[in-house]
């Protein structure tokens, strides 16, 4: 035990002493700072503790937008942003040499010299290198949870989830930095190794995405035309019995072109669906990052009446947000442009809705398991060559 106690202290010294260790530290702050400069009134709302003030009637003080809109900020965009990215990336170039220097420098014959195994000495020696993100993030949320109950009093724990989830989500990515680290010795391989696979899953998960919201913008454009050609067969059939064939030959031509149209959106799902398939079981395999972080946000939600998605396709703000502006437009109610342009309104957001309801849908439990379960593969790897390497 006492072999082990003293590696995670040596982990600590050692990144007490990095300068980045400090320097992102001081970051921390200031970003806990800024989004504490974020506040609200009767009238409105304010930035820079009072620097800024804007007035406006759905976001002030005791609103359900207000909390959704602070919630939201410190969750989806500064924990995803900051801690998500930058201070991922600036951790991954402060730990990436913790293996490499550890198995260059003589340190871990002295090390292996004393009673622990080398699989605890490894597993250790990786708990030390996730104390760099889970020191920082605990500082940042100590900073968000008191910001949220002076700004919204909001006295959320859920605030602290933040912690466990960044440091769940920066393993996924330091297990491969440390295998990487083991096979060759280098910092630097090792480090691009991170990010390579990093920029990876962000592509698969991306390509997931885009395909998904285009599958959904292709069926509710499907059930539009339908819905479209069955107005035009109403109106055929009530023109048929007034007899007038000019406008039946009018009416002809847009079913033609309906008929077109649904052809083709036919067509776009059939050239989808393989692929569709084909990466989101490559997305099976593969930590789930994002999502890993997004259950955040899923926990703070339960406090606000008003929803993240709502925010986002503004829902929140006006229903029928589409219909009015056609009518600033000032467009005939029949003009087929102004249909068109309401159909491609329509379908945005339904696209948009769509996609996030299916992130929603994921249950916690298979996201962090199939990452863990990677996390672990990964790791088993690199204890079995730890093992077996002559030092």
């Amino acid at each position: 035990m006492i072999p082990i106690l003293a590696l995670l202290r040596e982990s600590w010294l050692t990144l007490r002493a990095e300068r980045l260790f400090k320097v992102v530290l001081a970051l921390n702050i200031l970003v806990v700072f800024a989004y504490a400069s974020l506040g609200f009134d009767k009238t409105g709302f304010f930035i820079f503790y009072g620097a800024w003030h804007y007035e406006n009637e759905f976001i002030y003080s005791g609103s359900p937008l207000a909390t959704t809109l602070y919630l939201s900020i410190y969750s989806a965009f500064i924990v995803n942003i900051w801690l998500g990215w930058i201070a991922a990336i600036l951790a991954l170039i402060s730990t990436s040499s913790i293996f490499p220097t550890f198995l260059s420098q003589g340190a871990v014959e002295l090390v292996l010299s004393r009673p622990p195994r080398r699989s605890t000495v490894f597993l250790t020696k990786y708990a030390g290198g996730l104390l760099w993100v889970g020191l920082q993030v605990c500082v940042f949320t100590i900073g968000a949870f008191l910001a949220s109950g002076w700004r919204i009093g909001l006295w959320d724990p859920a605030i602290f989830l933040a912690i466990p989830l960044i440091t769940l989500f920066y393993s996924f990515l330091f297990c491969i930095n440390v295998l990487v680290g083991v096979i060759t010795r280098s910092t630097l391989v090792a480090l691009l190794a991170t990010m390579v696979f990093w920029s990876t899953t962000f592509a698969i998960r991306q390509a997931d995405d885009l395909i998904a919201s285009r599958q959904f913008a292709n069926q509710f454009q499907i059930a539009q035309i339908e819905t479209r050609i069955g107005e035009l067969l109403q109106t055929r059939a009530k023109i048929e019995f007034d007899g007038s064939s000019r406008a039946l030959d009018d009416i002809d031509d847009q079913l033609a072109r309906q008929h077109d149209r649904i052809d083709d959106a036919l067509e776009t799902s059939e050239l989808l669906d393989p692929w569709a398939v084909w990466i989101s079981r490559v997305r099976a395999i593969v930590p789930e990052t994002a999502r890993t972080i997004g259950l955040l946000q899923r926990s703070l939600e339960r406090h606000t009446d008003i929803s993240f998605t709502d925010l986002m396709t503004g829902k929140a703000f006006e229903e029928d947000d589409e219909q009015a502006i056609a009518e600033e437009m000032a467009y005939g109610e029949d003009d087929e442009d102004t249909r068109r342009w309401q159909e491609r309104a329509q379908r945005r957001r339904a696209s948009m809705e769509a996609t996030m309801e299916r992130e929603q849908a994921v249950p916690a439990w298979w996201i962090i398991t199939k990452s863990l379960i990677f996390e672990c593969v990964v790791l088993c790897g690199a204890i079995l060559i730890f093992r077996r390497r002559d030092f």
